[in-house]
């Protein structure tokens, strides 16, 4: 088996309204060709997703749980999550702090996710602030997730 001894995801999407991730990991399909280049390079991909982000409205506070899947036959250590601001569903509000914050990661870390499992590992606390544009009211929230982990050793 091939030696994984470090894991940091390469890009994670949450799809607001869905709490959908989509990974990309290089170009292409994962093969097992490329999972031996990113053996390589010690990157590899695992999902990290969040609750949606809906219907805000000024001084509006929401918290999205994040959920980690793992997909490799060996337990991971999450040491790090992050998450940011990507887009909204109205062309008007862009996707800055002076239309949407995002608190600190809130969750115990390190974190083992069981080979082939998923874990809750937190959340964070997203927040409209009151002097928010008119055009983001009622808008949907696109966020991006990512964290970074390592094989644990048996």
């Amino acid at each position: 088996m091939t030696d994984f001894p470090n894991l940091r995801v390469v890009r994670r999407i949450a799809a607001a309204g869905t709490a959908l991730a989509c990974a990309w990991v290089a170009a292409g399909w994962r093969t097992e060709e490329s999972e031996v280049d990113l053996a390589e390079r010690s990157a590899f991909a695992f999902a990290v997703t969040g609750s949606p982000m809906e219907q805000f409205h000024p001084g509006a506070v929401r918290r999205t749980r994040v959920t980690i899947a793992n997909p490799y036959p060996f337990a991971i250590r999450v040491r790090q999550v992050d998450a940011r601001v990507t887009g909204s569903s109205k062309s008007r509000c862009k996707p800055t702090p002076a239309n949407l914050t995002i608190g600190k990661y809130r969750g115990g870390l390190p974190l083992i996710v069981p080979a082939g499992g998923r874990r809750t590992a937190g959340e964070f606390e997203v927040t409209m602030p009151d002097t928010v544009a008119n055009a983001c009211q009622r808008a949907t929230f696109r966020l991006a997730f990512s964290a970074s982990a390592e094989r644990v050793a048996r």
